[in-house]
């Protein structure tokens, strides 16, 4: 019985996706921190229903095993995350055989890794650049809402001031260049400039991240004006 109503909290709690509301005052999430939620939930559900149909099957494999000895539902979660974590050290395990077998295939792109020729391949183009940049841009961006959603609602006064890695606010590119951040109090209604890249990479287009997760790409002077009016 306590299985079957911890189930049913955990569908109920994964499906709910609004909060009722009834003249009442209410602290609603971000988005971000709500699509957080909702997948660590989702998770612990599928967690709970595995470990369930874990039980079932060897309880019923047990009725012809009379050795086997019959399953709990607690032994049957201890089992489904032991199972689970012993998966993920193999699956680490062939990552890094993959890394020592062909060594300097792999290359760093961000926070993952990709082979070097599609690296090069991707950097060849200025399209294939500007989507680099516009991918890492927003990774930042959301490691600044993650913060926001951590921090009652307010972005970083300064970049020292984030709780994230350090790693967010390097650029693409082989120069190492950190992200510009605007620093002091900041409002996303009228959106305000919030961080922006270095114009380091030779063409007249500059990403400028704004407060209400809009990116823009503008030209230098542009870019410029819009800074400088901050």
């Amino acid at each position: 019985m306590t299985v079957r109503i911890g189930l049913i909290f955990g569908f109920l709690f994964c499906a709910m996706s609004q909060t009722a509301q009834a003249g009442m005052p209410s602290v609603s999430l971000t988005e971000i921190a709500s699509l957080r939620l909702q997948s660590i939930s989702f998770f612990l559900l599928v967690l709970l229903v595995s470990a369930w149909i874990f039980k079932r099957l060897w309880n019923v494999l047990a009725r012809d095993f009379p050795k086997l000895p019959e399953l709990s539902y607690k032994a049957a979660l201890a089992g489904t995350v032991l199972w689970g974590l012993m998966f993920l050290f193999v699956l680490t395990m062939i990552s890094g055989a993959r890394e020592l077998l062909t060594p300097g295939a792999w290359e760093k792109n961000g926070r993952t890794y990709q082979l070097a020729d599609s690296a090069t391949e991707q950097t060849e183009t200025p399209e294939a650049l500007l989507e680099a940049r516009r991918k890492l841009l927003g990774e930042l961006r959301s490691a600044l809402f993650m913060h926001v959603a951590t921090h009652q609602g307010k972005f970083p006064e300064k970049a020292d001031d984030a709780t994230f890695a350090e790693e967010f606010w390097f650029q693409p590119g082989d120069l190492q260049v950190k992200y510009g951040y605007v620093t002091g109090d900041k409002k996303t209604e009228p959106a305000e400039p919030l961080a922006f890249e270095q114009a380091v990479y030779g063409d007249d287009q500059q990403l400028v991240l704004f407060t209400d997760g809009a990116i823009k790409v503008l030209p230098l002077k542009a870019a410029q004006e819009v800074l400088n009016g901050k």
